[in-house]
């Protein structure tokens, strides 16, 4: 056994260190002590998890569970990108038109990282003033060829427009338009601005925001 001596250490205290550690060594010993079983022991039977997956995942592959689920996982993704779930709505029936205050007010103070006060609460703001709707948002139900002709006419001449589908095969129209759609999905923007009835648009006037409903004639 080599035993090194750090330059300047004390001799006592390097000394005392020694006697230290085989004291703490000889007490782990004790401690490590084989204490024997108390009751009886059984040996464990329990199989590794990683092996009965893989077991499953052959038996599932075997019998073509496995080819079956993952036909059902691509058919089920390939319904969702053709009609992703949105809005069932009625076609309009008569011009209408809904003004919307976009103007909100602060509860409670805005601040920065620092604690800084930026606005007060009870300050009033209009997001149009900040970034304002340069573009409609035309909405129309998919499943309806009349409203697909009528968005072909009425917003696909301005490439600012969004075209927006409520509902119907979002796959089919795309290729029919031959241009960029969106969908809302789940019906959000139809809860967010009320819209009863398609085709509808969203615009900016001045410094409110109007739901137009139009009939199809």
């Amino acid at each position: 056994m080599q035993i090194v001596l750090i330059a300047g250490m004390n001799r006592l205290d390097w000394f005392q260190k020694i006697v230290l550690s085989v004291a703490l060594i000889a007490s782990f010993e004790v401690f490590a002590k084989d204490l024997g079983s108390i009751g009886t022991t059984y040996p464990i039977i329990e199989r590794d998890l990683v092996e009965v997956i893989h077991e499953r995942i052959k038996e599932k592959t075997e019998s073509g569970e496995l080819d079956r689920l993952h036909e059902g996982m691509r058919d089920r993704s390939k319904n969702y990108a053709k009609r992703p779930p949105g809005s069932s709505l009625p076609r309009a029936l008569e011009y209408r038109a809904v003004e919307i205050n976009p103007v909100y007010t602060l509860e409670k103070d805005l601040t920065d990282a620092d604690g800084k006060v930026l606005f007060k609460a009870g300050t009033k703001v209009n997001p149009l003033e900040v970034k304002p709707l340069s573009k409609m948002l035309c909405f129309i139900d998919g499943d309806d060829p009349d409203q697909v002709v009528w968005l072909k006419t009425y917003c696909a001449q301005d490439i600012r427009n969004k075209m927006i589908l409520v509902g119907g095969d979002y796959l089919a129209v795309s290729e029919q338009m031959g241009m960029r759609l969106y969908f809302d999905q789940r019906g959000y923007l139809v809860e967010r601005f009320g819209i009863q009835a398609v085709p509808a648009v969203i615009r900016q006037s001045g410094k409110v925001l109007y739901v137009e409903e139009f009939p199809i004639k």
